[in-house]
């Protein structure tokens, strides 16, 4: 590791270490995605896009909105769902993939079949298949017929719907484990809507089963809801009515906890139908109050009106103010670090002020990336950030992410003993502290290299990262878990 990792020329940033930094981000928001850490997704997604934006990486751009517009929909968020979309129809059709493509007129097909506007789902959903089956994407093309599977369920044809489906999770066997486990929970669910339309009680019954027991503990909120109102549709068609009207309660909660106005629509429809077969006069007043309510709130927000009406938007202006903070750690970035120093050397040339600046190594970093994944190294990259950014908010100093585990910092002292107190003292909060996992405890162990701009004579950051890289060498080739002082 030596100095030549800082360039500069004719006063441009190069690329690299951004474009470097948005592979790490985006190993970082697929993997929380998969493990459905959504709020962490949604803090990191205004940096990550703003990065993305400057860089003109307009493939990840559409990656994070499809994400976001994805996980929108599951959680019940139609209006944010189609904001994205919305966003997305900028780039798609210049920048995106075959794949990217598919997913976003699959996703597009979904929210106006979710606002009941079947013509244009229908419209959607075959131009997706017609690009999937062109491209050999199976995983694709199960979940499209998952979807015209549910347009033939709102069509009442449910012949059609259950063959579609059951040639959904045929094809299904064809994928790896993992993409076959997630998709046969959404076509096994409108399966048993399916059987139930057809009457065949038994199958629906086995489906169900499934589903509570597979969701169980799982972040699957508009899966759940469906499975709940499923279930009370199962009940009401066999005329066991309060069976229905208890779990269409239950639906009717989770969907208004979650916001989700089309759905409480269409649960409230079918408690006043059970109330009235229970005859429950005062229950079905109650329930009819809340579906008018409802309604007048989706007339409101006019949700149809922007589905169709989706156009060209400019959002330039939302990214065009780059944060100086690092997304994942918000501590200072390089590039604001990097024009920060410059000044503070230039003034100390005229000062002769006694700047300390050190480099931080996380060792053994790749270690814990391999043996405990790619989130519990973020999480440790976090850690000694706080750490540090806590210790130092009682100096002048400032301190940054330089790149992947390295972090860098500046501090203004009166001597180089207070610095080397500084360091000390640094060095033994974050050195072996323990960072906690719900597998085992992991022991943290830094490397530093410190150097000065000795009272206003080094006036070039390319000089003092250099002196400072040398020591870190010297740490690391000396055991690790170590500070070293360049003289």
């Amino acid at each position: 590791m030596k100095y030549d990792r800082y360039e500069k020329s004719s006063g441009d940033w190069l690329g690299s270490d951004e474009l470097q930094e948005l592979e790490e981000l985006k190993i970082t928001m697929d993997a929380l995605v998969r493990e459905g850490r959504f709020d962490e997704f949604f803090s990191l997604f205004d940096p990550t896009a703003s990065l993305a934006l400057q860089e003109k990486n307009y493939s990840l751009l559409i990656d994070l909105n499809l994400n976001r517009s994805k996980i929108y929909y599951n959680i019940g968020d139609i209006q944010s769902c189609i904001a994205d979309l919305k966003k997305l129809t900028e780039w798609i059709d210049d920048y995106g993939t075959d794949g990217q493509r598919i997913s976003y007129l699959n996703t597009y097909a979904s929210v106006c079949g979710e606002l009941g506007n079947q013509e244009k789902n229908l419209e959607y959903l075959n131009k997706a298949k017609s690009l999937a089956i062109a491209v050999n994407d199976i995983y694709s093309v199960c979940k499209i017929y998952n979807n015209l599977g549910v347009f033939y369920l709102v069509e009442k044809q449910p012949e059609n719907a259950v063959e579609v489906l059951l040639e959904a999770l045929r094809l299904s066997k064809q994928l790896d484990h993992e993409q076959e486990d997630e998709l046969v929970v959404y076509i096994r669910l409108n399966l048993s809507k399916g059987y139930t339309d057809l009457g065949e009680f038994q199958k629906a019954e086995e489906l169900f089963d499934f589903l509570f027991s597979h969701m169980e503990g799982k972040q699957m909120i508009k899966t759940s809801i469906y499975a709940l109102q499923y279930k009370g549709f199962w009940f009401k068609a066999q005329k066991r009515y309060e069976e229905a009207n208890d779990i269409l309660l239950k639906a009717k909660d989770f969907a208004s906890r979650n916001n989700d106005l089309i759905l409480l629509e269409e649960i409230n429809k079918l408690l006043v139908e059970v109330s009235t077969e229970l005859g429950d006069k005062d229950r079905l007043i109650a329930i009819q109050k809340d579906y008018i309510d409802i309604l007048l709130k989706i007339k409101e927000i006019n949700l149809n009106q922007n589905i169709i009406q989706i156009e060209m938007t400019q959002n330039e202006k939302q990214y065009e103010s780059i944060s100086t903070k690092d997304p994942l750690t918000s501590c200072y970035n390089r590039r604001y670090f990097e024009k920060t120093i410059e000044k503070w050397l230039k003034d100390a040339e005229t000062t002769a002020q006694l700047i300390g600046f050190f480099i931080l190594d996380v060792d053994y970093f790749k270690q814990i990336n391999d043996q405990y994944g790619h989130l519990v190294g973020d999480d440790v990259l976090k850690f000694i950030s706080n750490l540090a950014k806590e210790f130092l908010s009682s100096y002048d100093s400032i301190f940054a992410r330089y790149g992947g585990d390295e972090f860098v910092g500046m501090v203004k002292v009166s001597s180089r003993n207070e610095l080397m107190d500084l360091i000390d003292h640094l060095y033994g909060k974050i050195s072996n502290t323990i960072f906690e996992t719900d597998e085992e405890n992991i022991a943290i162990q830094i490397s530093f290299g410190v150097s000065t701009n000795s009272n206003g004579m080094v006036t070039e950051y390319k000089e003092i990262f250099k002196l400072a890289d040398d020591a870190l060498y010297e740490s690391k080739r000396n055991g690790r878990n170590r500070y070293t002082m360049n003289s």
